[in-house]
């Protein structure tokens, strides 16, 4: 059985950050996502080399060291391009150029090529040329001064989101280039951002806003961010937390009759002194039973609830398991692999695992013999540094 993106092939420079959760997908989903790394990437950066040292599932893809500052590693790299339908760099603006790399470069090799750029703050603008991570994308946002609890200090959140947002970016962007290259026969250059994603994201907060010049949104003072009683966070008496998220007034009238507070009903979205009451009541109900109690009585009552699981309970949730987002298969150093699966889901051209990748420059050979090298020309250019 095809996989969806079957014979579309990847060149991406990307080892970790959005870039790589990006191509990882396009890879779940059939792409030939080639790695390019250095010929020792560990001489001029310690991140990509946590990729095996942390953890060796990287899966469906893979890897070809290029030495780019040898003029035998940009040829290289250029005979690669000319098959590739994408590639996907993650540096600073303007050091594409400087490498020889860039979509100028690179569309006169290939015109079809799509060539995604991604930079945290876009390849244009003042912040062009600053440095920065996810927590100052999420800065620049809005994202972060509407995250933590009222009163409070901005509060970092729990898991990637602007990178992983600038990923999905990425990944939606290039889809919708080949696409468009289907029908006009060019490929193109996308310019990705992460920030720009981001404040994308956040917009359910953002746009109200611009568009009433009203109040603006601060920490706890929104249905999103812990204003109501009944969209919150609550402690169990096992010091366990739940969620409880009833933005609907018949699944309101659910949660008021199991928790025996039917007088709430009418007052969902009073203010002042009702709503302090209904704080208070949530706060002292759920700490009178744990939080699997309160699963197991609520979890399928229609009250919008769920636990708050940690970490080392997500691998056991049954939903996760069912929908095959623990994925569990064979590895050929590690072992039995349990991971993190595909959130994509297609009828006809279900994710699998094809390969692994175990080392850098694992397929190097392979790579270049399906682009016409000799086993002789190949060894003459590891003789020069040119790849590895």
């Amino acid at each position: 059985m095809a996989l969806a993106l079957d014979g579309i092939k990847i060149m991406n420079m990307c080892w970790i950050g959005p870039g790589a959760f990006c191509t990882e997908m396009l890879s779940d989903l059939g792409a030939d996502v080639i790695r390019i790394s250095d010929v020792d990437p560990g001489k001029h950066s310690a991140l990509p080399m946590m990729v095996f040292e942390a953890y060796p599932g990287l899966r469906n893809c893979r890897t070809l060291g290029v030495n780019l500052k040898t003029e035998e590693g940009r040829e290289v790299f250029g005979d690669l391009a000319k098959s590739a339908d994408v590639m996907m760099e993650g540096f600073r603006p303007g050091v594409s150029k400087r490498l020889g790399i860039d979509y100028d470069t690179i569309k006169e090799i290939n015109p079809r090529i799509v060539y995604a750029s991604l930079s945290g703050y876009g390849q244009d603008g003042p912040y062009r040329d600053i440095v920065g991570h996810e927590l100052n994308y999420m800065a620049i946002s809005g994202l972060l001064d509407l995250t933590g609890p009222k009163g409070g200090t901005p509060a970092i959140p729990g898991a990637v989101v602007a990178d992983w947002s600038g990923g999905l970016s990425a990944g939606v962007g290039i889809l919708a280039a080949l696409i468009a290259r289907d029908r006009t026969g060019k490929g193109q250059f996308l310019d990705v951002s992460i920030t720009d994603a981001i404040t994308e994201v956040t917009s359910m907060q953002t746009n109200p806003y611009l568009y009433k010049r009203g109040i603006v949104p601060k920490r706890g003072d929104t249905i999103w961010n812990g204003m109501y009683p009944w969209y919150n966070v609550y402690e169990t008496k096992d010091k366990k937390h739940i969620t409880v998220a009833t933005l609907e007034p018949k699944f309101f009238a659910n949660l008021c009759r199991i928790l025996s507070c039917e007088e709430f009903v009418p007052h969902q979205f009073d203010e002042g002194e009702k709503r302090d009451e209904m704080f208070r009541f949530f706060g002292d109900k759920f700490k009178t039973k744990t939080r699997d109690e309160w699963v197991e009585l609520l979890m399928y009552a229609d009250t919008c609830f769920a636990p708050v699981l940690g970490i080392d309970e997500v691998e056991f949730d049954p939903q996760l398991i069912a929908r095959q987002m623990i994925l569990e298969s064979d590895h050929p150093t590690a072992g039995r692999l349990k991971q993190i699966g595909s959130m994509h889901k297609l009828s006809d051209s279900p994710v699998k695992v094809r390969n692994w990748v175990t080392g850098f420059g694992q397929h190097t050979e392979e790579i270049l013999r399906e682009i016409g090298y000799t086993d002789n020309h190949i060894s003459e250019l590891r003789d020069v540094g040119a790849v590895g």
